[in-house]
């Protein structure tokens, strides 16, 4: 049975840490090494964000035009890519654009992965899985 250690060049950049049960928490806590024995099948080894305080080149890139007119409606094009990642996957992409006030609703029409609009939070979320670099 496999026993994996992972080490992260700066680890304390994770905020608001979630470990899959198979992760050893206490060496986590000490050293801050992801040490586990995998789970079989496929499985969220850890969840986390980064802080706004942090500065991280994440390896995506985003390209936004976002427009609204003054009697309702606009536009909203955002194109989202690899930057280079030596050829793997970006998987677990998801964009959360928090829209104005005035915003009621969204229509959009996305050429990747899903979109939900919470016109309570007046959140735009677009969930767009998995890029891959070669396509």
């Amino acid at each position: 049975m496999p026993d994996l250690t992972l080490t992260f060049i700066n680890p304390r950049l994770f905020d608001d840490v979630s470990f899959h049960p198979c992760v050893r928490l206490k060496r986590w806590e000490s050293e801050r090494v992801l040490s586990f024995i995998p789970p079989d099948g496929n499985s969220r080894l850890l969840s986390y964000h980064i802080g706004s305080q942090s500065v991280v080149a994440i390896p995506v890139y985003i390209r936004h035009n976002i427009s609204f007119r003054d009697v309702g409606g606009g536009r909203l094009d955002i194109t989202v890519g690899p930057k280079q990642t030596m050829g793997r996957a970006v998987e677990g992409v998801i964009l959360e654009v928090p829209m104005p006030k005035c915003v009621l609703n969204c229509n959009l029409t996305v050429n990747q992965g899903k979109y939900t609009f919470d016109p309570v939070s007046k959140v735009l979320r677009w969930d767009l899985g998995r890029i891959d670099p070669t396509k």
